[in-house]
């Protein structure tokens, strides 16, 4: 049977029974994964260890006992004559308190010496305290060490999307959160069980000075490791199902506020080594630490791929990618020689684009290298709605003045010029960036500005004019 099952039939707890293994009075089989398989025997000898326990039996008395060292009548008479002074104590401290309070004292005019007796009150646990081996029945601790490991779990994966993908980690989809939850749980279920098996803990239990290992002390096997790695995923974290898993942490934590057993835990024991201050201290700077690798990440993967001086085709290259990055519609792309074509649905050609209102990009080059890139864009009498062109100014800027050397993931200056498009949609504005002269000048009549939408609705009953000029050049030297 197991653990789970003679906890029940034995009427011990789990450290009861781990304690007594750990003693030498029962050493169950264990089967092909190692789980404990207790017999029968293994359970008659429980029950008896719990009745001469509950008795005042010592744990030697009861070793002598089961080796044969000693006979079990040898041992009654003994303990009836102990048992018989321990009455005669607690009938002597009986008298004493009526004699008390036959004699009318009170505390202020107590005798104490002419009283003085011995005052043992009877305690007879059915399984004594000690009877147990210790475990950390600390459930914050244990709540902020497992986040710490989700954390870096997370940080591992992001790091991957960012730096290997090419991902946007800051703008994650309801879709891509998901995955990141399955995935920080494969990741969970991968890494977690080596670091037990290796180490008895993983970072977060570390640091928060947890260990955890069998029912005898030792480390986990790898297999055991995993199994209780994924019951802790099903039954602890509630496999990250939002509403479930708040549901399945709050009755974990009321399992262990009330000192019983986690469903992960028949098999082995989480122990506090202790809860000196600087762990706090720890805790925290592995915190920050995380924080700081995830900024790094981000602030890496913003930077184009192609640096330095760069061809037109390596500008589309840069354009496209942010493009993608920031989510924008991507069906429409550059291609080497920086013309607007798109991919056709099925098919891998592709073809170049008709009648579509993105503006016609014009490149500057000396020896294949590229020196500046402009747009513009002229409408007139037309009454439908003029876009600011905000993303294609936003998007060059980055493709090319965040491609120039200057530019790493501590400047601030692209963040200052994309911000300063942002803020300005219709504006001329004319900035200078890592030697890159920006400028931008618009004209319009005949239209109003539809507040935060970046769009000019043409008034009616007005003659419409639209222009807007784009430009950026590398200064002299």
């Amino acid at each position: 049977m197991t653990i789970k099952e003679i906890e029940k039939q034995s009427g011990m707890v789990r450290a009861n029974i781990r304690y007594y293994e750990s003693e030498g009075l029962l050493a169950p089989a264990r089967e092909s994964n190692r789980y404990r398989d207790y017999s029968e025997e293994d359970l008659e000898v429980l029950k008896r260890i719990r009745l001469l326990r509950s008795l005042q039996f010592s744990l030697e008395e009861i070793k002598d006992l089961q080796s044969g060292r000693q006979e079990l009548s040898e041992v009654l008479d003994r303990q009836i004559i102990k048992l018989q002074r321990e009455k005669k104590k607690v009938e002597h401290s009986q008298e004493i308190c009526r004699v008390m309070r036959d004699d009318g004292v009170s505390y202020q005019t107590l005798d104490a010496q002419h009283y003085l007796g011995i005052l043992e009150q009877e305690v007879r646990p059915v399984i004594p305290e000690q009877d147990a081996l210790p475990e950390a029945h600390t459930p914050w601790r244990r709540y902020f060490a497992r986040s710490m490991d989700l954390l870096l779990y997370s940080v591992i994966w992001d790091v991957f999307l960012a730096l290997v993908m090419g991902v946007n980690i800051s703008i994650r989809s309801a879709g891509g959160k998901i995955l990141d939850k399955i995935v920080i749980l494969l990741v969970m279920l991968l890494v977690e069980p080596v670091l037990l098996a290796l180490f008895g803990a993983t970072p977060g239990k570390w640091i928060l000075g947890l260990r955890v290992t069998d029912n005898t002390g030792e480390r986990l096997t790898l297999e055991e490791a995993r199994a209780r790695t994924w019951k802790v995923c099903l039954h602890g974290m509630g496999l990250s199902i939002p509403i479930w898993s708040i549901v399945r942490m709050w009755k974990s934590y009321k399992v262990c506020v009330g000192e019983e057993t986690q469903e992960w835990e028949y098999h082995s024991a989480v122990t506090l080594k202790d809860e000196r201050g600087w762990r706090t201290a720890a805790y925290l700077g592995a915190c920050i630490f995380c924080s700081v690798v995830y900024a790094v990440a981000f602030g890496v993967s913003v930077l184009p791929v192609n640096r330095g001086d760069i061809t037109v085709a390596e500008f589309s290259e840069n354009y496209n990618r942010y493009t993608k990055f920031y989510g924008y519609d991507s069906t429409y792309y550059l291609d080497e020689e920086g013309k607007w074509v798109r991919e056709r649905s099925g098919y891998g050609n592709t073809i170049v684009m008709g009648g579509h209102d993105e503006p016609v990009y014009r490149f500057s080059e000396t020896d294949g290298i590229m020196t500046g890139m402009s747009f513009s864009v002229e409408v007139q009498g037309s009454n439908d709605w003029i876009s600011d062109y905000q993303q294609e100014m936003i998007i060059s800027i980055l493709a090319f003045a965040g491609a120039q050397k200057d530019n790493t993931i501590f400047s601030r200056e692209i963040v200052k010029a994309v911000n300063t498009v942002r803020e300005a949609p219709f504006e001329n504005f004319d900035l200078s960036v890592y030697g890159i002269r920006i400028t931008c000048e618009v004209a319009h009549s005949g239209y109003y500005t539809v507040p935060g939408s970046g769009i000019l609705v043409h008034t009616e009953g007005e003659e419409s004019r639209f222009s807007l000029s784009f430009a950026m050049k590398k200064e002299e030297e």
